[in-house]
């Protein structure tokens, strides 16, 4: 059963400001890591960009973890820790590869089915945490036109390969989650809205990034979209269910 988050002010407590505090502050790093790519770009900064995302992923899966338990055990909270600590898991593997030096078989691989998962599991949170809205059509529209002709054109250049193909679900699942957050009233959101379409940005980017340019170094900026996106969710998913006060089970 869905969980719709009401408009009902509650008190912040102590520990969702120290979560506040800690994501405000991650959010504070990625973007000072994104102006620092833009004046100094360089691939010294992928490790640092990928540490943050880890980071942040497995603080966002423990923050969620203490809001289920600290707000009634609303499915939508247990929904996004379990995104972002299979987000976080994926990646893991994926940092492991690159230490171990193998970056060029990386992609695609199994990890991305991770992370393609993740995002569809990120879709069933707003299904789940909000009430249903009227969306312009023109904004759909031009969502549906993005995840699907941009891939087409990667198939028509390279052919159907596997990494074109998976160029077409990561832009499938992105496109998939910015119309059902849409759909389920993120707009009304800012932050979550914000951190949504930072990371769906990152993940259209980031496939096109594997096939066609693995070593340019301004590309490593998207990482800080991941980790702000991240940072932006938390802020924002965590006080709007906290003001659900009568939910159901």
């Amino acid at each position: 059963m869905t969980d719709p988050v009401s408009s009902v002010s509650t008190p912040i407590d102590l520990p969702l400001r120290i979560i506040e505090g800690i994501f405000g502050a991650l959010l504070g790093v990625s973007t000072a890591l994104a102006l620092t790519i833009v004046l100094l770009p360089s691939m010294g900064f992928l490790a640092i960009s990928n540490k943050l995302q880890i980071i942040t992923a497995i603080a966002g899966t423990l923050a969620f973890l203490y809001a289920y338990f600290r707000f009634g055990r609303p499915n939508c909270l247990l929904y996004a820790a379990g995104a972002f600590g299979l987000w976080a898991a994926s990646n893991i593997v994926w940092y492991v590869n690159i230490m171990l030096g193998r970056r060029n078989d990386m992609f695609p691989s199994l990890i991305d089915i991770g992370i393609i998962a993740s995002i569809f599991l990120l879709t069933v949170v707003y299904q789940h945490a909000f009430k249903r809205t009227q969306v312009k059509g023109s904004i759909l529209l031009s969502i549906l036109a993005v995840t699907f002709l941009v891939p087409l054109a990667v198939i028509i250049a390279k052919g159907i390969t596997s990494q074109t193909l998976m160029t077409f679900l990561y832009f499938f699942a992105c496109g998939s989650l910015l119309i059902i957050g849409l759909i389920h009233s993120i707009q009304e959101y800012p932050f979550i809205l914000a951190g949504t379409s930072l990371f769906c940005l990152a993940f259209m980017i980031y496939p096109l990034r594997e096939a066609f340019f693995p070593t340019y170094p301004f590309l490593t900026i998207i990482g800080t979209f991941v980790s702000a996106g991240f940072s932006l969710m938390v802020l924002g998913l965590i006080p709007a269910v906290s003001q659900n006060t009568n939910r159901s089970p």
